[in-house]
């Protein structure tokens, strides 16, 4: 079986089913995979035959000024509930030598393969790298995106305004499937949380004041520095998987959180000082609601 995206958003995902008397051969796979791709660019969205008329639409809409909140119900499909949320996918290539080609870039075949496996119209390809938004029900076509090697993450599901906020949701779970081998990562959510029982505003003023030494550390900057403090902590100080996800050696990791501990004065294999640190990386402001 294959799946194909539909010709528009109403329509759903189209189905190929293979029927042969004995198991296919490699030849056999090689070819049916082959012929997917054009049948891909014909059945998408995007290059569908007739326009799409409503991407358009709110294109010009927001080039002309108005807010994505208000542009963004006419990218919904046709039997969408009104005010539904979107799931934003972040992906690049996990293992460059998987596919026919070495890179995507430049590729029309690799790059239609890659592009419909969203299932969606609303992406952005650059090179080894994807972007994309899918109606929050929309499922991915998983087994393509493991034979061509990438590695999604995927956003919980938001309103428009809290695009942004999906968007890092995305980009670090994206991080998650890069360093621990799964096949896609999805936001981990948690309904109950000890950040529910404290105040906000005090909460935000301890993490600020926690990392603002941070300011005077010189390069790679804080940024670089809280979000490897970040993803080390995630990934349960793992150094090796911490340089995996951010695509840097071990050792540039061992630095930057050597250069933390030192920066602020603290024990990082103390487990209170980095649960405290988990803590205030939560509130920290500018990403709330994304750690």
């Amino acid at each position: 079986m294959h799946t194909l995206p539909g010709r528009d958003g109403s329509t759903g995902p189209l189905v190929i089913g293979i029927a042969a008397a004995a198991p296919p051969t490699v030849v056999h796979r090689a070819a049916t995979g082959v012929a997917t791709v054009p049948l891909s660019v014909l059945t998408s969205p995007r290059h569908a035959l007739a326009a799409d008329t409503a991407g358009a639409g709110a294109l010009v809409r927001l080039m002309l000024g108005a807010s994505p909140s208000a542009v963004a119900p006419a990218l919904l499909p046709a039997d969408a509930p009104p005010g539904g949320r979107r799931v934003v996918v972040h992906s690049r290539r996990a293992r460059p030598e998987a596919g026919p080609t070495a890179s995507s870039d430049g590729d029309p075949a690799q790059l239609a393969a890659l592009g419909t496996t969203p299932g969606t119209s609303y992406l952005d390809l650059d090179g080894d790298s994807l972007r994309a938004l899918i109606p929050g029900a929309t499922a991915i076509d998983t087994e393509t995106a493991d034979r061509l090697g990438w590695a999604p993450g995927f956003s919980a599901p938001v309103a428009t305004v809290d695009l942004p906020t999906a968007d890092t949701q995305a980009e670090r779970a994206h991080w998650r499937s890069l360093a621990t081998g799964e096949p896609l990562v999805h936001h981990r959510t948690e309904e109950r949380s000890v950040h529910g029982i404290v105040n906000a505003a005090d909460a935000r003023a301890l993490a600020r004041s926690r990392f603002a030494p941070l300011d005077s550390a010189g390069s790679p900057g804080p940024a670089v520095l809280l979000e490897t403090l970040r993803t080390w902590l995630a990934l349960h100080r793992s150094w090796d998987q911490t340089a995996t996800a951010l695509q840097v050696h071990r050792n540039t990791v061992r630095h930057r959180i050597g250069r933390v501990a030192e920066v602020l004065e603290i024990d990082v294999q103390d487990p209170d000082i980095r649960m405290e640190l988990r803590f205030a990386l939560h509130w920290l402001p500018g990403a709330q609601r994304q750690a």
